[in-house]
């Protein structure tokens, strides 16, 4: 079982520090959310059905932020956790994660979803109705760039081309799809791995077994490419030895995790979050 540290509503001061502190622990990686601008005043719900951020809940730009730890770091690895891919253009989405994951020596996947924030959505300019149909167009212009280089395209909503980008990366790039409707059960099926956010152990074990089933059709039509097909999930629950066991036995490669508090001032200092890193790894990670 690989453990992820959920870096969430975190700033800039302790970015470097804490990804350093996670590689000499033992977790496996680093997850990074991403927003960009929040209203002040806003009536979309996140997927766990609790309000989890507010318009000055800290944000740093996840492909820098994953830049920087990646940086100071040689074997952690990072993903976007996740990026909301509809709110952007997919030529810059695919240029910036290629850049990343290229320059991190492919220690990169990109997370993605269709995105929960609807006023988020409509303030980058898109249409949030059509966002998870563009979704599917970008992520399939994406791959196009990161497999071949140049990418001629016609859909419903984007048309050009040729058009290149280059560097080619020599690596494939993972994509993991998050979200848990049936579509986007599906969307992920089709590629590299699905996320799973904030999920009651119940819920999960539903999902994942929906999830096996499509991934297990789109197998027997397509294939697998020959690459692993992942999973990882951040559990609604107590951080314990059982339910990491029920997460590994279901089929999970890893789990989300929070070493502390996201809103408990206490946990405000850098010392503070080491020594909860540390309390975990103790507990979970070398044990």
């Amino acid at each position: 079982m690989e453990y992820w540290l959920a870096w969430f509503h975190a700033g800039n001061e302790h970015t470097k520090a804490v990804a350093q502190a996670a590689e000499r622990l033992g977790f496996a990686g680093v997850a990074v959310p991403d927003h960009v601008a929040i209203p002040r005043s806003y009536q979309s719900v996140h997927p766990s059905g609790r309000r989890i951020l507010e318009y000055d809940t800290p944000y740093p730009d996840a492909l820098i932020a994953i830049a920087s730890m990646a940086a100071v770091t040689t074997t952690l690895e990072f993903m976007t956790y996740v990026y909301v891919v509809p709110m952007r253009d997919p030529f810059s989405v695919a240029k910036q994660a290629a850049t990343v994951a290229m320059l991190s020596d492919y220690r990169f996947a990109l997370g993605v979803g269709a995105g929960w924030h609807i006023e988020e959505i409509e303030l980058m300019g898109y249409d949030p109705r059509s966002r998870g149909k563009r979704l599917d167009e970008m992520l399939s212009i994406i791959r196009g760039f990161w497999d071949e280089g140049v990418v001629e395209f016609r859909g419903a909503h984007y048309e050009f081309g040729p058009v290149g980008q280059f560097p080619v990366p020599e690596r494939r790039v993972p994509i993991w799809v998050g979200g848990k409707s049936d579509v986007a059960l599906k969307r992920a099926a089709r590629h590299d791995g699905w996320l799973g956010m904030n999920y009651p152990l119940e819920e999960i074990q539903t999902l994942v077994a929906k999830l096996d089933g499509e991934r297990q059709r789109h197998v027997d039509r397509h294939g697998d490419g020959g690459r692993p097909f992942r999973r990882y999930v951040l559990p609604e629950a107590i951080p314990s030895s059982d339910v990491y066991r029920k997460l590994e036995d279901w089929g999970f490669d890893g789990a989300v995790v929070m070493a502390w508090p996201t809103e408990d001032p206490a946990y405000q200092s850098l010392d503070a979050k080491l020594e909860a890193m540390e309390r975990f790894a103790s507990e979970h990670i070398e044990g």
